[in-house]
């Protein structure tokens, strides 16, 4: 059965202390059915500057957890839609759950906490201008494709946005400043 399933939208909008900050407005998957060992589809972010009142700029970072290891998460690609510079390629961040620890906690939601999912991160490659523009939204697309041996059903994923201040090291670290500006899960079909 094709169906679009959103399981909760949890878009996190916070009193935002950290500069340079895009909200999640919406996550998706872009085709609802897959095949195993097919082409896949992608788990889209759609982001939005979080305030006016000057130009502001943080690294961006996207986590997508898949519940299953018959998913794989593949590459991203930063706007898609041709806004703030995109297209261009996000930089993996291996291990970058385990970076934010508890630095991520909102409303309920607390990424430390977040378990039995696979994680797989991505960031910006350098700091992003949010250049005051409220009104533009940014599409982000993240690959996600089922191994050849996955099992039919429904499988969850689970997308988390947010920035990232780094040091001045461009390495993502700990000591860094990171706040989780959106989180969402939906699910994805793998057909027989």
């Amino acid at each position: 059965m094709r169906k679009k399933a959103l399981f909760g939208l949890l878009a996190v909008p916070l009193a935002l202390l950290l500069s340079g900050c895009f909200l999640l407005q919406g996550f998706w998957i872009n085709s609802n059915q897959i095949s195993p060992g097919g082409k896949g589809t992608k788990a889209t972010f759609q982001i939005h500057p979080a305030r006016s009142g000057g130009d502001d700029t943080a690294h961006q970072f996207f986590l997508v957890g898949v519940q299953n290891a018959d998913l794989k998460v593949t590459k991203g690609t930063w706007g898609t839609n041709g806004v703030f510079g995109g297209p261009y390629p996000l930089t993996s961040a291996p291990g970058l759950e385990t970076i934010i620890g508890d630095q991520c906690q909102s409303n309920g939601f607390n990424l430390a906490d977040a378990t039995g999912l696979t994680w797989k991160g991505f960031r910006t490659p350098s700091a992003v201008n949010d250049r005051d523009k409220t009104k533009k939204d940014v599409i982000v697309e993240v690959g996600l494709k089922a191994l050849a041996s996955a099992s039919p059903g429904d499988y969850g994923v689970v997308g988390v946005t947010g920035a990232w201040v780094d040091d001045g090291d461009n390495v993502p670290e700990a000591s860094d400043g990171f706040l989780c500006t959106g989180v969402s899960q939906v699910s994805v079909n793998v057909s027989a």
